[in-house]
């Protein structure tokens, strides 16, 4: 890489304070440690307009509950009766009677949601799936057998892509019923209809009046208008209005089948509340929050947040839309993709960016792509296809998708470890800049020895950054005078070299139309727009660089994104700090005509929104390390990874000193 400019004394002030600047917090307490944990749980709740404002006995339970598990040094059980089976309308709905990338990425949601808990508190999180398929099925006119197929479809699932935090619950494991401990197929539909009479036998509430309870008991109201709501469409195919059945006939039909739902629902909730005695109740239903924590199983701005009950769709920036599925099979703007079994799948945003027409030696190349979560594009041959190289790849294509969709990870080409075609294609990508000893950097555990990059080649874990304090450079003012600005390079391009040791060395990646898009009330995009902020650190031969911009355009698609580095402060690391901060938080903003992105959002007091520096560094900090928001990588041998260096910012996770992790990265314009 290019020298960077060091600045002198006679340049700027003294570079930020060290230590004493950024003081170490001290421990938090089990009831803060708790509050933190409930806050978490909050950024996945139902959108507000869903869930009426009516949860503050319900927070107070729920803390209680959570410190009790902290103060004994326990892992917070959860339990949510959920993902029971396929809509039965799979003309209007849904895509078929298993599982797709709907399910999948609900259940990464999840995962992500015990995750979060786990990065503030080491014991973790454990979330408890009890399935209600069976206490409702029949109901529905949905098989026995195809809720066995749906629950067994989510454990493979679960399984195949490391869901290490889920658990599953069958009705059997809550009611006593005489039955083998080992269940097939045939013995569980065999004993499908005992399981449901057990239930009521053992849990109902005989004295139990549906009515009474929807007029006086607002959660019974709330679930039984959602009953309704989906069985409307649900039953639409089953039930069929036409000769023999009306309108208002169909209606009554649907409200009964929903009372009969909610009256099963009763000796459900009571088996589980008996059952899971200890575990914090989630729900996909709108609630109080009294006693129950109602949830989005899927990341979406839409009503339509359980999988199971609708079709899931990607736009080309990764952002998430859900629907059903006669919706999208007649927008033009999406197209139906199917899975490695031939199943359909999702829908995604059409464009000639997602294939590939010409391989190398000018046959077509068939290319799967699909989308991570919670953002990124995995790209693999298709199957059955013969083996193709990196040579194959569309080094244009993968360009324009990583600068709306960052990370774009290459998995499965061959030849990715062959140096001169790995910085062949990298020349294919843009404009390579070399390091100031060599093209290609090999990252990989150095020990101590930083070579100038602070503990790029180490093994402890990094700030989030990007790639903006090596390099360097002087521009001319308006008024003639110099001022040094940073010009950090639009890409970054790697390969594995090795396949990092599970569960440790990720590459993290968060994008910034995710963290924008999930920006508190209190810090809007307008109110970023105006900050300016300043970074201090004595390595990459730098001393300080002032008046960076927070928000940038993207030069390729102009959309806002965040240019930041996370503080790191000397007790985070081995080598040197890096300060941060924000230089004019404090600064009076206007409001201007409403509709423009730059818009300031007034509080409930009619003032511009206010936060000193370090509540500002604090807020995007925890955006940065959002579940919901960054992307985990884990490398296999031979990935390629290409990755757009203005609309993320990255990090790495600390990994395991000695052992075989290696990656070679080359940076590009």
């Amino acid at each position: 890489m290019p020298s960077a400019l060091k600045l002198d004394d006679t340049e700027g002030p003294e570079p930020l304070a060290g230590p004493a600047a950024q003081p170490e917090k001290p421990q938090p307490t089990h009831l803060e440690t708790a509050s933190h944990i409930l806050s978490v749980l909050s950024r996945y709740k139902l959108s507000k307009n869903l869930s009426p404002p009516k949860a503050g006995d319900g927070d107070f339970r729920f803390l209680t509950q959570i410190r009790d598990k902290v103060a004994a040094g326990e892992p917070i059980l959860m339990c949510l009766p959920a993902f029971p089976f396929k809509s039965p309308n799979t003309t209007a709905k849904v895509l078929g009677r298993l599982p797709d990338k709907a399910e999948e990425f609900a259940l990464a949601h999840l995962d992500g949601l015990c995750a979060a808990i786990e990065d503030i508190y080491p014991p973790g999180a454990r979330l408890m799936i009890v399935s209600d398929g069976l206490v409702y099925n029949d109901l529905l006119s949905v098989p026995d057998k195809d809720v066995w197929a749906y629950g067994e479809a989510l454990r493979t699932m679960r399984a195949s892509k490391g869901f290490r935090h889920i658990e599953f619950c069958r009705l059997k494991d809550i009611v006593h019923v005489d039955i083998p401990n080992e269940l097939d197929e045939i013995k569980y539909v065999a004993n499908a209809t005992n399981f449901r009479h057990a239930l009521l036998k053992q849990f109902g509430n005989p004295d139990f009046n549906v009515s009474l309870r929807i007029s006086e008991d607002e959660d019974t109201c709330l679930t039984y208008r959602g009953y309704i709501k989906f069985l409307e469409t649900d039953l639409q195919y089953v039930y069929p209005i036409g000769e023999g059945r009306s309108k208002s006939k169909y209606k009554k039909g649907v409200e009964y089948v929903a009372k009969q739902m909610l009256m099963r629902g009763d000796a459900f909730a009571r088996a589980v509340r008996e059952r899971f005695p200890d575990r914090l109740r989630l729900s996909i239903h709108a609630s109080t929050g009294e006693s129950k924590l109602s949830i989005s199983l899927l990341p979406t701005d839409t009503f339509f947040t359980t999988p199971w009950h609708c079709s899931i769709a990607f736009r080309l920036d990764g952002t998430v839309v859900t629907g059903h599925r006669s919706d999208f099979d007649v927008d033009g703007t999406f197209e139906l993709v199917h899975d490695e079994n031939g199943r359909p799948s999702f829908f995604r945003e059409k464009s000639d960016l997602l294939s590939w027409p010409k391989s190398v030696e000018g046959e077509g190349v068939a290319i799967k792509c699909e989308p991570l979560y919670p953002v990124g594009l995995l790209i693999r041959p298709a199957a059955g296809r013969n083996m193709l190289s990196i040579g194959d790849i569309d080094a244009g294509k993968v360009r324009a998708l990583a600068e709306m969709n960052s990370p774009v990870v290459l998995r499965g080409f061959a030849q990715t470890r062959n140096r001169d075609r790995f910085v062949k294609k990298a020349s294919e990508l843009g404009k390579p800049l070399p390091w100031k000893f060599g093209l290609v950097l090999e990252v990989k555990d150095r020990g101590t020895d930083s070579r100038g990059l602070n503990n790029v080649l180490s093994t402890e874990w990094m700030p989030f950054h990007y790639d903006g304090l090596f390099k360097m450079g002087k521009r001319l003012r308006d008024d003639g005078t110099e001022e040094v600005v940073s010009t950090p390079p639009k890409f970054q391009f790697f390969t594995a070299v090795t396949t990092s040791p599970p569960d440790t060395g990720f590459t993290l990646f968060s994008s910034s139309t995710l963290i924008l898009k999930n920006l508190p009330p209190q810090l809007p995009l307008s109110y970023l727009r105006g900050l300016t902020w300043t970074v201090s650190t004595s390595s990459f031969d730098c001393s300080l660089i002032q008046g960076l911009p927070l928000i940038v355009d993207h030069p390729a698609t102009g959309r806002p994104c965040l240019r930041y580095h996370e503080p790191w402060p000397q007790s985070k690391t081995q080598f040197e700090a890096t300060y941060v901060a924000i230089d004019n938080a404090s600064r009076a903003v206007s409001p201007t005509t409403s509709g423009s992105d730059t818009d300031v959002e007034l509080d409930s007091f009619g003032s511009a929104p206010s936060l000193d520096g370090p509540a500002i560094c604090d807020t995007l900090t925890s955006l940065l390390h959002d579940r919901r928001i960054v992307y985990y990588h884990s490398w296999e041998k031979g990935d390629l990874l290409v990755n757009d260096n203005t609309l993320t910012m990255h990090t790495r996770s600390d990994f395991t000193a000695g052992c075989d992790r290696e990656l070679w990265r080359i940076h590009l314009d």
